[in-house]
């Protein structure tokens, strides 16, 4: 997990509204630009800050590594000396309750700037804006991750969840690589890789039986997630595989039902325990599943463990 600083103050709200960040390849006289680089250096899960006229005012995770793609036509005229050619970092933004002010926290956050193209003046600490994706140490990381925690709302404090339990997922996927040696097939090997990455043939089973995100709604499957019920390191091989082991959710959702603060009762009606879960929903507009009918028996099975560890 890596760390990021992204200075858009001319497009901070087409980027965190379309969910994504954006830059060109090159400066406009054909140059390279570390800045512009640093798109295609981004990671899943990866942290990055949103600094818009003086203030951090959102905080993402990192949902896809960069693509080209063309300049976002709601850019409009900002930027017309770019080129169309760019990199597109997918982001899961969050809005914060009150936003972080650098300046006033300048004397903590100016000494664990970057020595090189910090994202704001080692000496006045204003924004520079020659540079826009900049890498963050990873002290300084946690350091605006601990003054955003102060004042966070519930949604954000999902995010913080979520990076926290970042080293444990790291973890996991290191018994996954050695489950996967384990296997001596190569077709079952690469299915079960597949799977893991929420594609092939899980996703495939799991949208015979869930085409839609019981939660909100959404039918797109290209923007949902196959979250397995029962988790991949407690699952045997045909489990891991099985589509009634898993749900296509919305990927808001999928971090609460992944981390077990939500779950469904048999009869389909979305369920929760703790707090911060609860206020989360209601921040995205949430009150219940948006399709509710029962489970099969067996996605049942599978539902009930899920339960037994609701937080």
């Amino acid at each position: 997990m890596a760390f990021w600083w992204v200075n858009h103050k001319q497009t901070v709200r087409q980027e965190t509204q379309g969910g994504y960040i954006w830059s060109p390849k090159h400066n406009a006289n054909g140059a390279k630009n570390v800045s512009y680089d640093n798109l295609a250096r981004c990671q899943v899960g990866d942290v990055v800050f949103s600094y818009a006229y003086a203030k951090i005012s959102q905080i993402g995770l990192v949902e896809s590594e960069a693509d080209t793609a063309p300049k976002p036509p709601e850019f409009g005229s900002t930027g017309e000396y770019w080129e169309d050619d760019g990199w597109l970092v997918r982001v899961n933004w969050q809005p914060l309750q009150q936003p972080l002010v650098p300046l006033e926290q300048f004397e903590l956050i100016q000494p664990l700037l970057p020595k090189r193209h910090s994202p704001i003046s080692k000496t006045s600490g204003r924004g520079n804006q020659g540079v826009y994706l900049a890498g963050l140490d990873e002290v300084l990381g946690h350091l605006l991750i601990k003054l955003i925690e102060e004042h966070a709302d519930a949604a954000i404090n999902v995010h913080l969840l979520v990076l926290a339990e970042d080293r444990d997922t790291a973890h996991a996927l290191l018994d996954d690589v050695q489950a996967l040696q384990e296997i001596v097939s190569t077709t079952e090997r690469d299915a079960l890789t597949k799977a893991r990455l929420g594609q092939g043939l899980f996703r495939h089973r799991v949208a015979e039986q869930e085409p839609i995100c019981r939660v909100t709604g959404l039918a797109r499957q290209e923007f949902l997630i196959a979250s397995h019920i029962k988790p991949w390191r407690d699952s045997t091989h045909a489990e891991r595989l099985d589509g009634a082991n898993g749900l296509l959710l919305s990927p808001h959702v999928d971090k609460l039902f992944d981390r077990h603060l939500i779950s469904f009762d048999s009869d389909g009606q979305l369920i929760w325990q703790h707090e911060a879960a609860g206020d989360a929903l209601r921040c995205w507009g949430i009150e219940g599943a948006n399709v509710v009918q029962p489970f099969s028996r067996k996605q049942e099975q599978f539902l009930r463990l899920h339960r037994e560890c609701l937080r």
